[in-house]
């Protein structure tokens, strides 16, 4: 498991529910970033790259609003 997974496991954004369900991050060909989906195939996150050009934002798809940050 890479660094980048376990901080969006930690920040309760890639889940594994006890059922057998879980998100998972996958690359998008169409905006050049990565995307979480859910279970289900959903967007539900885009992780983009920060305004300073160095850190990751992690941005909920629904309301637009950046969640975490992640440093690199």
């Amino acid at each position: 498991m890479g660094y980048l997974e376990e901080m969006l496991i930690r920040n309760g954004v890639i889940y594994h529910a006890p059922d057998g369900t879980s998100s998972y991050i996958e690359g998008s060909l169409v905006s050049n970033t990565l995307v979480v989906r859910d279970s289900s195939g959903w967007v539900t996150h885009r992780i983009e790259r920060a305004s300073n050009g160095v850190d990751l934002v992690v941005r909920n798809v629904s309301t637009g609003l950046v969640e975490t940050r992640v440093k690199i």
